[in-house]
This record gives structure tokens, sequence and C-alpha cells, in this order.
């Protein structure tokens, strides 16, 4: 009687061992044959993945990648010859292979033992896989996919997908095949799909990942690879990020380095001595702008911005020669004018103020010097509207400046 028990109960177990090897190959079939069932393929994989007696062979896993690859594979095919793909349906089916096969290649890498416990790998499933991933690169469906989503206002999608994308030559399997992974890596437009990855996460506020993903444009491959111009924007994405969360600390270092690293893109600098004149280390932004400076002497913008700081913080003088030096630069530079006009305002207001409570005779001799510093702002401010007549804000000030000097009939002139 136990002996039939014992019988019964192996029947059964092997029964049940055969009913799920016969769905992984009813997953197979359903997903490759001429008119594809896919939603039956899946349906019958998952059954193959839950169950003790397939759930931990690389086959199935791989079955299971294979029905998002006939997936893509179907899809591709219809894009060719201008057929509609449901592309973000497409692009899931090759992330979710990319999963599948991720699991199917750790397990390949298990010995299993015979009898005698000699070690045996199953070497047919990563030659099957290879060239699958290899050509989902090729092909970028992922790609295509994320800007579809990020067409239709997704970036954090966008960013999935991207990255499914990205992160195919760090899966083990291409790293245990160094040839194929060096062909991969010779593709020019990887790294521009990296930065983009790290747009997409920027703008889907996912911030952390953003930092991680654009700061492998800095890695030394990618230096070698990559377009100048994407190392250098994925940095001032960094940065900006640095900025958003008011990371002030991370900001001032991150750039430092950035200055260090890119010395021929002004921007970077620029972006710093805004951070100390924006956070009131006036003499900080003095510091960098020199160092600008004696870097790109003729850059008319540091010489401007010197002199803006220069008279906030009452060095009047200094900041002439400043603004002078800026003009010399770019005479026709309409804002450098203003700019230059304003400061003679600023010290007229000054001294106006300074005289305020002198008695009369004491005013009287401070007023000429007040009317020379507004008198010395005039031909700036003309110059700057007679450059750009239709820009208003110069308008304004001159007829602001008209009407202090008691030009009335200038001031009349300029009247809306």
């Amino acid at each position: 009687m136990k002996k039939s028990i014992f019988l019964a109960a192996l029947v059964l177990i092997s029964a049940g061992c055969f009913a799920q090897k016969a769905n992984v190959s009813k997953a197979r079939g359903l997903a490759d044959a001429e008119t594809p069932d896919y939603a039956g393929a899946r349906a019958a994989i998952a059954e193959a993945l839950q169950n003790d007696e397939t759930k931990d062979q690389a086959n199935t896993w791989y079955v299971a990648g294979f029905v998002g690859y006939k997936e893509f594979e179907n899809g591709n095919l219809k894009r060719q010859i201008g057929q509609h793909v449901d592309v973000p349906t497409w692009g899931a089916a090759v992330q979710e292979s990319l999963d599948y096969w991720t699991k199917a290649y750790e397990l390949a890498l298990v010995p299993t033992y015979d009898k005698k416990g000699k070690a045996k790998y199953d070497t047919k499933t990563p030659k099957s896989i290879l060239p699958k991933v290899v050509e989902y690169f090729q092909f970028q469906p992922l790609i295509i996919a994320g800007f579809s989503a990020y067409e239709n206002n997704d970036p954090s999608t966008a960013y999935d997908l991207f990255m499914a994308h990205c992160n195919i030559p760090d899966m083990k399997l291409m790293q245990d095949n160094p040839e194929e992974l060096a062909k991969l890596l010779r593709d020019s437009s990887f790294y521009t799909c990296v930065y983009y990855a790290g747009r997409f996460a920027y703008e889907a506020q996912r911030y952390e990942e953003a930092i991680a993903t654009l700061q492998r444009m800095n890695s030394e491959h990618a230096k070698a690879n990559a377009l100048p111009k994407e190392i250098i924007f994925a940095n001032e994405y960094i940065y900006q990020i640095y900025i958003e969360q008011k990371d002030t600390v991370n900001a001032v270092e991150f750039i430092k380095g950035c200055i260090n690293q890119f010395p021929n893109e002004p921007w970077f600098m620029q972006n710093l001595i805004n951070l100390y004149i924006n956070s009131g280390q006036e003499d900080k932004a003095i510091e960098y702008l020199d160092i600008a400076i004696a870097r790109e002497p003729n850059v008319g913008q540091y010489y401007n911005s010197k002199g803006s700081i220069l008279a906030r913080i009452g060095r009047f003088e200094d900041s002439f020669k400043a603004f002078e030096q800026a003009i010399a630069i770019e005479p026709n530079n309409a804002l450098f004018l203003e700019t230059l006009g304003f400061a003679y305002v600023d010290l007229g207001n000054k001294l106006n103020d300074d005289a305020a409570y002198l008695d009369a005779k004491a005013y009287a001799k401070a007023k000429v010097e007040i009317d020379a510093a507004f008198q010395k702002a005039l031909p700036y401010f003309e110059k700057a509207y007679e450059l750009e007549p239709d820009n208003y804000d110069f308008k304004r000030s001159l007829r602001s400046l008209y009407y202090r000097l008691g030009m009335d009939d200038k001031y009349e002139a300029l009247a809306d």
C-alpha cells in the first residue's frame, strides 16, 4: 500500500514537472507563431516562473524574455514597412525581456552536478541571449520608446527607458564578453543617450538619479568618446540641481572643479561669480572676477560685473575704471554704457544723502560735486538710448536723468 502511495506521488510530481516544462514550450510557441499570442505566452510562462520545478532553470527565464524579444522583432518589422506600432508597449516588452535575461544569465552561471559530482554549466542560454541584447543596443527600441514617453510629457518614464538602454553595457553578460562590449561602446551615440537620460531625470525632479547619471559623462571613457558640448551641458545640469536644492556647499565645490576641468568655458566662472554676488560675498566675487580677467582679458562682461560690485560696496573710483575697461572692449554695448551711467547716479545719490544734514554753505559746496556726478552719467545714458532707441528701460532712465538735471525740454521730448 505504502509503495503504491509512493509511486502515485512520484507520478504526480513528474506530471507537475512535465506540465511546467510544457508551459515553457507553449510560451515559446505562442510567441514565435505566425500569428503570435503574446498575452497567452506570458500567461503560460508566468506559471513556470513560479513553479518550484522550473523557476530555477535558466531556460525558463530565457523564454520569458524571448516573448518580449519576439514582440520587439515583430514591432521592428512593422516600423520598417511603415505600419503602426504601439511604442510604449513595444518598449516595455524590451525592458521586461532584459530583466528576465539578467535572471536567466545569473542562473546559467550556477553549476549543476551529475551523479559523479562533476559540475555542468548551461552554455546554451548565454549564447542565445547575447546576440539579442546586442540587437537591442543597435536598434535602440528603448531610446525610441523613451523619446515617445518624453513627447507625451512623461520624463520619468523616458528616464527609465533610456537608463535601461544605457545600462546594457553594465550587464554581467556584457562584462563577461569584453569583445562584444567593446563594440557596443564604440557607438558614438551612447553618451548622447546617457546625457538625455540625465536631462529627463532632472525634468522629472529625480535629482539624485540625475546627478548619478550625468556624472557618467565625466568618466575617462566619456571624455574620450562623448561629444565635448554634451559633457559641458551635463555638468551645467548638475550645478543647476545643487542650486535648485539650495545646496550651496556642494554647488561651490562642484563648480570650482568644473572651472579647472573646463578652463575655456566661461559659463562656470560666470555662475560661480553670480553665486557669490547673490549670497553677498562681494570679496569672493571680485577675487574670481580677477581670475577670470587674467584668463580672458578681452571679455567685457567680466569688467562690467566687477564694476557693478565695486559700485555696490561704495568703491566708486575703482568701479569707474572697471566700467571704462568694459566699454573699451565693447564700445557699443548699450548695457555696459547704461551700467556705468547708473554708477555715476549712485555716486550722486550717495553724495546727496551724505550732504542732507549740512548747513547751507557746506551743502552748496557739496551740491557742485553732486551735480557733477549726475552730469557725468548723462553721456552714457544718451549713448545707450541712441544705440537702442526701442529699449523702454533705457528711455525711462534717460528721461529721469533729464528731469533730475532740470533739462525740461529734453524731458518733455521723451514723453510717451
